[in-house]
């Protein structure tokens, strides 16, 4: 592993606390950090690390001004087979290192290609491992299997040496990574994909990185001709000639495209007028205009209005697109044998919350823009008649702590709907299953709570959300472990496998009133918790008096198709108590029931949504006095008295 160093803070603490904890031994790894001259202590704390670190060794170079030297350099010093490059202040997922090897030596790749995720974006990066592990999808010829071109990948090292693949260096080489992944491409028999494993956290910080170079100024231009050069120069000739044009378009589309018009949209200068002709000079060169329908729905229009030279109207066209967004709306919500089922409905709206409307003409349809935007597009250009085998729907389980997403299985179709005569919108809908057990790549759920987002692909654009959904929390059992589906806080799907939103005995159909037995040992029916087969689930009962000492009772849940309950007992003095509930392995969540324990051991439940504190029915009694006095003296000055 090598890690360009560079200031990094505390947020390199988070990279060595993910090292330590790595499920591979760390005498079969080595960590190889090399200082990128960072001007204050932290070449003295990285060597104080590497004291008590055998596997970690540390370097320290004069400043180059860009990630690509202390990269290569790493790269020289290293001689485990394999190299991964990690950011200074990310951080890899526990079994990361132990996949990665397991399934590099068992697939003999040049290049893994592994599920990353990002602190900021549900679905980011997530596209090409949809559809689970590839072994070599290098036969395919398809380049965006790289997708996405970052470099904290696995790479053989004898492979890189053998072809000369290095890291562009120099100040401020934008999109390094994407030189070295052409070049790995070009070389590589073997890229294989790992979908069943999250092997890297992108946590993205407010530090500037690439992305914020935008096309306004020269530099963007300058550096995105080298980039386009360099592509041209090494995926030459006609076995790489659908990687090349995929690449050109890509770029186009991706890099330049979609920020310039961003630009035009959003800057009150002239930037954008300044930069045209370089926008113009990349289509003549790497996108000829016989490709534009290769660009898809969004980027085709656009890109007729670079070439026309139509600043304005590209700035329109963008203000307009950003005001459509998904709807996911989902029903008939229910668990079936520990799988949540549903369905699940995607619609594209616009800011008013209304379907997008597409017009049909002539058998055809197309997009319904603006008169003043579309007056210079021909209406090829808007034509969306043939793109709905470009639609797919998906929905995901994201983990609000652990930043990953997790593909459901889903069945699913677009239509065209009509909405009225030559009206039409796109809808796609389809069932959902989201198998807890078996959801992370064949693997359950780490217990955490889950939210349930999707997002539907539309030719070169998507649009994501989370379900949208009405339902009573369902507390269930699947596969011996307590989980609960529940309309969060936001309105949309979610299932708490640890207990720390929601409680699946405190949801699970628990009423006031005296309990079963007493304190030694008393039975609280759950009628509501679904099981399949018999399950006895050890609970915790924490009793919290107004002051005091808590007290934990144990207790289990036991469930049968006819009588699921809690039964439980100890020792608990007489008197009234907060309740919370513990699942085995979840976390304490302090419910919504009180205990009173009587003197003869009787347990008495209440439930404190329902009954107003003491504290507050003087309250309540003054504010009725208030009122009825009120309602008196009107009735008097009606009556005339």
């Amino acid at each position: 592993m090598v890690i360009a160093a560079y200031s990094p803070g505390d947020g390199f603490d988070r990279v060595m606390a993910s090292l330590d904890s790595q499920t591979l031994p760390q005498d079969e790894f080595e960590t190889i950090v090399v200082d990128d001259g960072s001007p204050d202590d932290t070449f003295d704390r990285l060597s104080a690390l590497a004291a008590s670190r055998p596997n970690m060794r540390v370097e320290r170079i004069e400043n180059s001004g860009w990630p690509s030297r202390p990269r290569n350099v790493g790269t020289d010093l290293a001689r485990a087979p394999y190299v991964l490059y990690v950011d200074h202040d990310d951080k890899l997922y526990p079994d990361a290192l132990r996949r990665l090897a397991e399934y590099a030596d068992e697939t003999g790749a040049d290049v893994v290609s592994a599920k990353e995720q990002q602190t900021r974006s549900v679905w980011w990066g997530t596209m090409p491992f949809r559809n689970g592990n590839v072994a070599n999808a290098v036969p395919g010829g398809d380049i965006h299997q790289l997708m996405p071109m970052i470099p904290h990948k696995l790479y053989r090292r004898a492979f890189l040496a053998e072809h000369g693949i290095r890291f562009p260096e120099g100040k401020r080489q934008l999109w390094e990574d994407i030189f070295f992944n052409v070049a790995a491409w070009r070389h590589a028999k073997v890229v294989s994909l790992l979908a069943d494993t999250p092997v890297y956290l992108w946590v993205l910080t407010d530090k500037n990185n690439s992305s914020s170079y935008g096309p306004g100024g020269k530099e963007f231009w300058n550096r995105l001709d080298v980039l386009l050069e360099f592509i041209d120069r090494t995926l030459d000739g006609e076995d790489f000639a659908r990687a090349r044009q995929d690449e050109f378009l890509h770029q186009w589309r991706g890099r330049a495209l979609k920020r310039f018009s961003k630009l035009c949209g959003t800057a009150d200068d002239e930037r954008p007028t300044r930069s045209l002709p370089r926008a113009q000079s990349v289509l003549e060169r790497y996108v000829p205009e016989e490709q534009d329908p290769l660009l898809g729905v969004i980027a085709w229009p656009h890109t007729v209005l670079v070439r026309a030279g139509r600043v304005d109207q590209l700035g329109d066209l963008w203000r307009h697109e950003q005001k459509v967004q998904a709807r996911f709306t989902g029903s008939d919500v229910r668990w079936d044998g520990g799988v949540l089922e549903g369905r699940v409905e995607a619609r594209w709206v616009g800011a008013d919350g209304r379907p997008l409307r597409l017009i049909e003409r002539d058998g055809r349809i197309y997009r319904d823009l603006p008169a003043d935007i579309a007056a210079p597009l021909p209406p090829r250009s808007l034509d969306v008649t043939d793109t709905l085998d470009s639609f797919v729907l998906r929905v995901g389980a994201h983990s609000r702590t652990e930043y990953v997403t997790w593909d459901a299985e889903v069945d699913g179709t677009t239509v065209w709907e009509r909405l009225a005569p030559g009206v039409v919108t796109p809808v796609s809908r389809g069932t959902f299953r989201a198998d807890p057990e078996r959801l992370a790549g064949g693997r359950p759920l780490v217990e955490s709570v889950w939210e349930l987002s999707g997002i539907v692909h539309w030719s070169d654009t998507a649009r994501s959300q989370g379900v949208k959904v009405k339902i009573p929390a369902m507390p269930a059992l699947p596969a011996r472990r307590a989980a609960v589906a529940y309309t969060n806080k936001a309105g949309t799907l979610g299932i708490d496998l640890n207990g720390a939103s929601r409680n699946v005995v405190g949801d699970g159909g628990l009423h006031g009133g005296r309990a079963q037995g007493t304190i030694d040992a008393f039975v609280l029916p759950v009628p509501k918790v679904q099981t399949w087969g018999s399950v006895r689930l050890p609970v915790e009962i924490r009793f919290e008096p107004r002051r005091g000492d808590a007290h934990l009772v144990a207790g289990t849940l036991v469930t049968d198709p006819n009588h699921p309950r809690l039964e439980a007992g100890g020792a608990v003095p007489p008197g009234r108590y907060l309740l919370s509930f513990r699942a085995e392995g979840g976390v304490e969540r302090l419910g919504r029931w009180s205990a009173h324990v009587t003197r003869r051991g009787a347990v008495v439940l209440h439930d404190t949504h329902l009954r107003p504190r003491r504290s507050t029915i003087p309250g309540l009694q003054a504010e009725a006095r208030r009122i009825a006095g009120g309602v008196r003296r009107r009735v008097l000055r009606w009556l005339g008295r």
